[in-house]
């Protein structure tokens, strides 16, 4: 299990301004959270984690968990789950899949692709509140985490 001083850091990949809102007030709200990072699209992502394109010459970012949408512009989430898992400085990182899908060949694909969990956005505050509070709940206390 995770220490109880240890904290999160999250990436989100979402193109949402609203679901981008929400998911920060939502994990705001939790003390083991210490960070959310966030990117518009995959390839926005993909330069924050490697320190290239965009983010040339800056440090990488290196998140405890990736929250990815599979519908993004430029490079979607499937796709970049790919890129993460066949990188080895990245792979070992948790990507939980974060989307408004629940269609069976999403859920599928992004398994297949190694995907670490797959969750369904829900549809108000309160809900993302709740779902919030339990994957803080699992990834801090239940979960453990690579250094």
């Amino acid at each position: 299990m995770t220490q109880e001083n240890e904290t999160l850091s999250l990436l989100l990949v979402e193109d949402n301004e609203d679901d981008v809102l929400i998911a920060q007030r939502a994990f705001k709200e939790f003390k083991f959270i210490s960070s959310v990072s966030v990117a518009r699209d995959g390839q926005e992502a993909l330069d924050l984690l490697t320190g290239s394109g965009s983010r040339a010459g800056q440090k990488p970012l290196h998140p405890s968990i990736i929250l990815l949408d599979i519908t993004l512009p430029l490079m979607d989430g499937i796709a970049l789950l790919k890129r993460l898992k066949a990188d080895a400085s990245l792979r070992s990182i948790p990507v939980v899949m974060l989307t408004t899908s629940s269609r069976q060949e999403d859920i599928a694909r992004s398994y297949e692709n190694g995907a670490a969990s797959y969750l369904t956005k829900p549809a108000s505050l309160d809900e993302f509140l709740e779902l919030a509070r339990r994957f803080e709940q699992y990834w801090v206390s239940v979960s453990r985490l690579p250094n």
